[in-house]
């Protein structure tokens, strides 16, 4: 991509944030694609590997992409699951690079390095690591820290841009630095998120049991804001830190723009307003009627907050100055 392709699709995209906050019209500008509900681990704090659905086809997926690309999409995320299950996956990133969209993928990273040559294409390479190797192994599975660590660096190796994933729960609050530490070493930018209930959680008891204490978990992100600011390749913005500090849906109000500027599409083809909450209702299905329809069908959707990548998102598209910078400099050029 040009330098002037690359601007002009960039004035598009704020374009087009700019008409849904002035006329109400909706974009799909960001899709999370939930490519498959399989998934290789068992983690403390998710279900969705239990859950059984009908997987889009090649065709269908690569349809869907190419429906959501004609129609205003700039970026596009693998989720699952474990998304590198798919046999087809390196087809569909590369048919997203291809329609000029940034492509990410999240992955618990045991199936990275086997799998290089299908992730080549990505953008950001998001994988899990909670920890080291004794609280990873606790809340994802055990042994699957020297694995995660094998996949990291192989990508790497391999000129993939990588960035770990932690959930912050009662077992890694105290050892956010060495966290971070693990991260540095590994040469990888880092993000996180405390554990929360969601539909597709394991359950509020087996949550609750993650969750720390409100003074335990406030200096653990005070510590992430202190990393920050020393260097650490934290990708959160202060916004971001501030607004997870206090982890009470009803306490920390912001713009949502779930069904707005973004939505997620189930394994089957489903469009639901964003990725947490999948799992919470029967969406239209874009296999149906269309991925655009699917996407237009579902009403405007707001809650009171919820603790991901989504809340940097609705940052962003809110027009939130620190927040967008914080972003463009984390996202910079592949070296």
């Amino acid at each position: 991509m040009t330098a002037m392709t690359r601007v002009k699709k960039d004035i598009g995209f704020l374009s087009r944030i700019a008409l849904c906050h002035i006329t109400g019209r909706r974009y799909p500008l960001s899709v999370t694609y939930i490519a498959t509900y399989r998934c290789n681990f068992a983690c403390r704090y998710c279900d969705v590997f239990t859950y059984k659905a009908r997987e889009m086809t090649t065709s269908e997926a690569l349809s869907m992409i190419d429906e959501f690309a004609s129609i205003g999409a700039r970026r596009f995320s693998f989720n699952g699951g474990e998304p590198l299950l798919r046999a087809d996956i390196g087809e569909l990133v590369a048919r997203c690079k291809a329609r000029g969209l940034f492509t990410t993928m999240f992955t618990n990273g045991s199936l990275v390095a086997g799998n290089l040559r299908k992730i080549k294409d990505l953008d950001i390479l998001s994988v899990s690591l909670d920890g080291p190797e004794d609280v990873h192994d606790a809340q994802r599975m055990k042994g699957s820290f020297a694995r995660v660590v094998e996949g990291i660096k192989a990508a790497k190796g391999a000129g993939v841009k990588v960035w770990t994933n932690t959930v912050l729960t009662s077992l890694n609050l105290g050892r956010v630095d060495e966290v971070v530490a693990l991260a540095e070493s590994l040469g990888v930018k880092m993000i996180f998120q405390p554990v929360i209930d969601y539909s597709h959680s394991s359950g509020s008891k087996s949550i609750n049991g993650l969750k720390a204490l409100d003074g335990d978990y406030a200096r653990a992100i005070e510590r992430l804001r202190d990393l920050k600011r020393q260097g650490a390749p934290i990708v959160h913005s202060d916004e971001y830190l501030d607004y997870i500090k206090v982890p009470v849906w009803s306490q920390n109000k912001r713009k949502c723009w779930a069904a707005q500027l973004y939505c997620a599409v189930t394994p089957s083809g489903q469009v639901a307003p964003c990725y947490p909450i999948f799992n919470a209702g029967d969406w239209p299905s874009g296999l149906e009627i269309g991925f655009r329809n699917a996407f237009l069908k579902n009403r405007t959707f707001s809650c009171d907050g919820c603790y991901c990548a989504l809340v940097e998102t609705d940052f962003l598209y809110s027009f939130n100055f620190r927040a967008m910078l914080n972003l463009a400099r984390s996202v910079e050029a592949r070296s």
